[in-house]
């Protein structure tokens, strides 16, 4: 019978891995960094919208601010029931946002178009213009004082700053003066003042148009209108949403609207229904 080959002992144990077997490290994953939030107020956000959004707005910015403001807070305190409807607090805490966006971006133009230079003679007709912007406003004050549109409609005109407000304002006085020239009479104002009033407004284009092309004033100038318009955007889808969820309350739903523009539209139909009543008179009369 055949010897069996016995296998030849070593010192290592057979249990032992080879060497270059040794098992590596393992390499740590890298994380991806996180992706950054995106928001709807910032610079880039802003720039992205369809060109519609940079148009002026229809209101002063500091109105706008305030009821932007004031609506979050509504919002914020009717949250129970406006979630229920899709309105969320995400929502409601991005109009606030919208709304501090909206302040600080103002402020940045003013200090835009504040930095564009004015000659002496421009400085001199702005200067005249802010003046005679003023006693419109006061003598409207006075002589109008107990009519309430006339009152809304001065303070939508003097409510702003800066050269290019001053001759909107200028313009828009004369208009007002002209729809209530019958209050003329219990001020100091004049036929000239409003005059002078087309006068300069036309005097000092030139000087707003350079304040238009100023490259930082105009930029600046972009971003705000375009913030004013995307936070009106989602005002209004919240105060539908409120006068919606709210329509079993009449009193609350009645406060998901602009102020401002609730006036403004009021004083336009009653002028309307005045201009519709003083003709009435006219179409009547015999041929």
């Amino acid at each position: 019978m055949p010897l069996k080959r016995t296998p030849k002992k070593t010192s290592e144990s057979t249990s032992a891995k080879p060497r270059s077997a040794t098992k590596a490290p393992a390499s740590r994953k890298t994380r991806r960094p996180a992706s950054p939030i995106h928001d709807p107020t910032s610079d880039d956000a802003l720039l992205a919208l369809d060109p519609a959004y940079a148009a002026g707005p229809d209101m002063p910015t500091s109105v706008a601010e305030r009821e932007l403001t004031s609506m979050a807070r509504l919002a914020h305190a009717q949250q129970a029931r406006l979630s229920k409807i899709g309105v969320t607090s995400d929502k409601v805490e991005l109009l606030a946002h919208f709304a501090r966006r909206l302040g600080a971006l103002e402020k940045a133009w003013q200090r835009a178009r504040g930095a564009v230079q004015l000659t002496s003679a421009q400085r001199k007709l702005r200067d005249e213009a802010e003046a005679l912007d003023a006693k419109l406003v006061a003598g409207g004050r006075w002589g109008c004082r107990d009519d309430a549109a006339a009152q809304a409609e001065l303070s939508r005109i003097a409510d702003g700053s800066g050269l290019s407000d001053t001759i909107q304002d200028l313009r828009d006085l004369v208009e007002f003066w002209f729809d209530h020239e019958g209050a003329l009479g219990v001020t100091d104002i004049t036929t000239k003042d409003l005059e002078r009033a087309r006068a300069l407004a036309d005097a000092l284009e030139e000087a707003a148009a350079n304040e238009a092309s100023d490259a930082s004033a105009a930029h600046a100038l972009e971003l705000r209108n375009r913030c004013f318009w995307a936070a009106d955007e989602l005002a209004k889808e919240i105060r539908e949403g409120g006068r919606y969820a709210f329509r079993d309350q009449p009193k609350i739903a009645a406060r998901f609207v602009s102020r401002h523009r609730t006036t403004l539209n009021r004083r336009s139909r009653l002028k309307a229904k005045k201009a519709k009543v003083e003709a009435a008179p006219e179409q009547a009369a015999p041929i």
